[in-house]
């Protein structure tokens, strides 16, 4: 198993958070709370000391401890090359084997229901066996050969230490074979002249080791590449290499040969056959297909006929059909492609109603003519008939249910308010009969501020209207981009009340845009359009002091926020293979500019303050930019290692002093830096006496994060984490001092928290609570003396901790 960095840096930070852990129990004895601690910690010891881990090994066994392997190059992985080993050591939390003492904690002579349960979720001892170290060393040999190690040489050695063994593979590997040359024996003359135009793409590179994988692979690309220029009945089968290794100075000539297909004829004789493109003869769609009603032919089918493709449906198809059409690019007359073919998949099931999506072909027995169309070299030159063919193609669509309802009713907790939230939410996924998707969605929440009793401090009321169409709406919507990326259209409206101790405040908001997908792992969105009216009706005179003279005090104003965004996520995730992945999302928007000029063209009269206003109403101009960035390190099924860092920055300028609320950064909370509350760090150094309802927020954010998660028993899985990140104002726009963001000082002003975290991964969504300790906090008290490093100071406070609740995963 590869162990990542990131392991031994929480291994040390484990070890340095016993030592505070220790410092913390000394400093909570003097508060009373050490009979609180006490039973917890007897209860830890007593499972930490639960019986050697040996106790259940059979006697003149060992258990296995520990299994390495060492190689001397950096060509090979001795991750990988630890999956073909027979036997591993027990499984592992950060050097802890959990798992077997757990195990080891049962009875081995009691089979109550107590023991069972515990030898359920625990693991059984790893018993040393020689014979499958001996053959796990012949598996590694054997894939060191397939990577060109043919004279590489494994050694095992055990090394035993009481009732424990520790197992070592040593290889030499010796030089390996590498490709010297790359040459072809290609029958059919077509696919030859196809394959050697496409070598630039070629796997097979000389002075690469000489690696089998690679030629698969190469295999699979040549019949992709083949299939998408019209060779429907091509196969990797057909494609084959030899390898010439007497070239010597461990060089390899390797030789790639397609032999065209053979065949019985009616004498019993073999002949071959030579390959053939073909052609789309005929489209048949089923909109409305339903596999029991037509095997069993209980239904009287009517046949459309649109732009040579024919629909057959019962009575009615339920869409219009040019939306189909529109999806679909396997139509008559077109070349054969599986590209076209998976493209047309993707966006029959973006389409969302239908749940099966089946596309299949029928070589069609009409005598095809002569083409006159060269694939290779796009000339008119007459081809023979038989090196053609044709391809009725047939699309059975098995429609969804198009109308849904939603209710939830979940916790929270916000800011350190604990609540409830109701939703309510209904769709229809065919609206209009064009695969429209309409969506109307209610929200309640209430919840009771820190430290105070009624639950109706914030109450927050809203819904939305949403409304996707499944084309581009807007100039230039024959373009082909916007029929090859299957843009959509999306238009919401929402309103939202929300009443809070410190004001009042209602949101409408009206959002036009597109969404598209550009490849397998870009989704693409463009919002040209997005106008917000904020409304503050009310603002408690506390609150009104407070942010008085401050630049805070123009973000709690009646504005509106005109805004124009882009956004682009990158995401190559892939639900159905345990392997690491990486997340990317960034977002620019801009607001207020066309206002602003129309404003300046026209002569409109600023307000004393200096602004623009439309309605007796200030507007927004500010330009804001973000990055989020997560990497997902699958070290085995177990243990996973997610990685974070977020950096967003928005600069007011023009017709705003500051940055409306909703556009402004804050840090904390359960998916930030969760050893402070949301809202409750920075900005930069900041301090603030009396805070019961924290709202910092501010213009610049930098957000890391490393989390550990691994696999406890049942969906129970654990997590122990790091943050770092604080917000920052910008110069000029400063709310106290210590706020803004300096070069030579924001990373002595970097809050640091760390943790444990326990989630229930249900499936269809994940429970999550997270238990974090400020590690580091650079807020400033002039009243005492600052000491930043919470663990070493000598007043405990449980405010120095924070439990955050939430659902799914926090990254």
């Amino acid at each position: 198993m590869v162990v990542p960095k990131g392991f031994f840096i929480l291994h040390r930070l484990n070890r340095v958070a016993f030592g505070m852990i220790f410092r913390i129990l000394f400093r909570i004895k003097d508060s009373g709370c050490l009979r609180i601690v006490t039973p917890a910690l007897v209860v830890g010891v007593m499972f930490l000391a639960s019986c050697s881990t040996t106790r259940n090994v059979p006697e003149g066994k060992y258990l296995l401890n520990k299994s390495k392997i060492e190689i001397d190059t950096k060509n090979i992985n001795s991750g990988d090359l630890n999956t073909y080993l027979k036997q591993h050591p027990n499984k592992e939390i950060l050097g802890f084997r959990f798992h077997l003492r757990v195990y080891n904690l049962a009875n081995p002579y009691k089979f109550g229901r107590f023991n069972n349960w515990l030898k359920t979720i625990g693991e059984e001892p790893s018993v040393l066996d020689t014979n499958l170290v001996d053959e796990g060393a012949r598996n590694v040999l054997d894939y060191l050969k397939s990577k060109g190690y043919y004279n590489a040489i494994i050694s095992d050695s055990i090394y035993y230490h009481g009732r424990k063994a520790d197992v070592f593979y040593t290889i030499t590997p010796n030089t390996p074979y590498a490709i010297r040359r790359l040459s072809y024996s290609i029958d059919d003359t077509v696919i030859q002249r196809l394959v050697k135009a496409d070598s630039v793409n070629s796997l097979i590179v000389p002075d690469h080791l000489f690696d089998t994988d690679l030629l698969q692979k190469e295999r699979d690309r040549i019949e992709n590449y083949l299939k998408n220029n019209g060779y429907y009945n091509f196969s990797k089968d057909f494609v084959t290499f030899s390898a010439d290794s007497s070239v010597g100075n461990h060089r390899v000539d390797v030789l790639m040969m397609i032999r065209n297909p053979k065949r019985l004829n009616r004498e019993g004789k073999t002949e071959v056959m030579g390959f053939k493109q073909y052609l789309i003869k005929r489209v048949f769609i089923y909109p409305d297909y339903d596999p029991i009603s037509f095997i069993a032919k209980k239904l009287e089918l009517d046949t459309v006929s649109l732009n040579g493709i024919q629909y057959i449906f019962p009575d009615d198809p339920g869409i219009k059909l040019n939306v189909i059409y529109n999806a679909n690019f396997v139509r008559p007359g077109v070349m054969f492609s599986n590209e076209i073919v998976q493209r047309s998949q993707n966006n029959l099931n973006l389409l969302k109603l239908y749940k099966f999506v089946n596309i299949s072909f029928v070589e069609n027995n009409e005598e095809p003519k002569p083409v006159q169309f060269d694939p290779f070299l796009g000339e008119q030159d007459s081809f023979p008939a038989e090196l053609f063919g044709y391809l009725d193609c047939h699309i059975q669509l098995s429609k969804h249910t198009l109308q849904s309802y939603q209710v939830e009713l979940v916790g929270t907790n916000t800011t350190g308010s604990l609540g409830a939230e109701g939703n309510l939410g209904y769709q229809h996924k065919n609206l209009f009969r064009g695969a429209e998707v309409f969506d109307i969605k209610f929200r309640g929440l209430v919840e009771s501020a820190q430290q105070k009793i009624n639950l109706n401090n914030t109450l927050e009321l809203g819904g939305s209207l949403g409304l996707s169409i499944p084309k581009f709406l807007g100039p230039f919507s024959s373009s082909d981009f916007f029929i090859r990326n299957a843009v959509k259209t999306q238009i919401v409206a929402s309103y939202s009340f929300q009443r809070r101790p410190d004001y009042t405040r209602t949101i409408a908001s009206l959002t036009y845009g597109y969404t598209w997908k550009s490849s397998r792992h870009i989704t693409q969105s463009f919002n040209p359009v997005e106008i917000n009216a904020i409304t503050i009706p009310i603002i408690s005179d506390a609150f009104k002091a407070e942010i008085a003279n401050t630049f805070l005090e123009y973000s709690y104003t009646n504005q509106i926020v005109t805004v124009s965004s882009y956004s682009i996520v990158f995401n190559n995730q892939n639900t159905q293979k345990l392997r690491s992945y990486t997340y990317l999302r960034y977002n620019f928007e801009l607001s207020g500019n066309l206002l602003s000029m129309a404003c300046s063209a026209t002569g409109r009269a600023k307000t004393e303050e200096g602004s623009y206003q439309f309605f007796n109403t200030s507007f927004s101009q500010f330009a804001r930019s973000d990055v989020n960035i997560t990497y997902h390190q699958v070290v085995d099924k177990n243990n996973t290692f997610a990685y974070r860092f977020f950096a967003g920055i928005g600069y007011p300028y023009g017709n705003s002093k500051a940055l409306p609320f909703e556009k402004r950064y804050f840090s904390g909370g359960a998916n930030g830096i969760r050893a402070w509350q949301a809202r409750a760090l920075g900005p930069g150094s900041y301090y603030k006496v009396g805070e019961t309802y924290p709202n910092r927020t501010a213009d610049i954010k930098l957000e890391a994060n490393v989390e550990y998660r691994f696999k406890l028993f049942w969906q129970l899985e654990g997590a122990l984490f790091f943050d770092a990140g604080n917000i920052w104002s910008l110069p000029g726009i400063e709310i106290g001092e210590g706020t803004v963001f300096e070069f030579d000082k924001f990373y002595k002003q970097i809050a640091l928290g760390s943790g444990l975290g326990l989630r229930m991964n249900l499936g269809f969504f994940t429970l999550r609570t997270d238990f974090g300790y400020k590690v580091y906090d650079p807020a400033i008290n002039p009243d005492i003396e600052f000491r930043p490093w919470v663990p070493f100071q000598q007043k405990f406070m449980w405010s120095d901790f924070n439990f955050n609740f939430g659902i799914g995963y926090p990254f």
